[in-house]
């Protein structure tokens, strides 16, 4: 029976590309750094932020975060886009007793959150500060779960990326991939997808089969 669901952030609650790929070019600009493509972003969203800034321009600088921090993240939620109808489905769960969480791999899960007015919904909130490894280490899944009682076999996971379908099955949960992240079905599916979506708009069906 299902008793959990634990939610990726990026590409799964919200649309992000342009917000981020925004804020790297403001990055850019202000570093002498290339500017980046919203393809490159989604190339590398998925990544802790070290890996992240190496994917991208091949070296990484203590200096970017710091900007990253005081020029970028405050303004970032003003350019995140809610997926349709999340509000209502977390709602909906809600009223239906599951315990909900977020793991993600930015480093501040909960500011995430209450960027773009989510919070209230939330029972746990992971990110890779709060672990020593990101996804696809299953890490933070494993201390979501540990924070709100969960039992693995009760828990579904929901993510867009290789990196979500590898943590939850490391995991020891069920995943869903969604295949508006932009990741192909046949990827989602060799790194451990139990069931694959287009979108979050489908998920309750899901949920019935569990």
């Amino acid at each position: 029976m299902l008793q959990t669901v634990i939610f990726d952030f990026d590409l799964t609650l919200v649309d992000s590309v342009y917000a981020i790929t925004r804020g790297l070019n403001k990055m850019a600009g202000h570093f002498g750094l290339p500017a980046v493509t919203e393809n490159d972003t989604r190339r590398v969203m998925s990544l802790e932020s070290r890996d992240f800034w190496m994917k991208l321009w091949g070296r990484y600088d203590e200096a970017w975060s710091a900007f990253f921090v005081a020029e970028v993240a405050g303004d970032e939620p003003n350019f995140l886009e809610v997926a349709p109808g999340v509000e209502e489905l977390l709602g909906r769960l809600k009223k239906q007793g599951l315990s909900l969480g977020l793991a993600t791999n930015r480093d501040n899960a909960w500011a995430a959150l209450a960027g773009i007015g989510l919070a209230r919904f939330f029972d746990t909130a992971v990110g890779s500060g709060d672990v020593a490894h990101g996804k696809p280490s299953p890490d933070m899944i494993f201390m979501a779960m540990d924070q709100m009682q969960s039992d693995p076999a009760q828990t579904l996971y929901v993510g867009d990326a290789v990196f979500d379908m590898l943590a939850a099955s490391r995991a020891g949960v069920r995943a869903v991939g969604l295949l508006e992240g932009g990741t192909p079905h046949e990827e989602l599916l060799a790194a451990g997808a139990w069931r694959i979506l287009h979108g979050l708009q489908d998920l309750e069906e899901v949920m019935a089969a569990f």
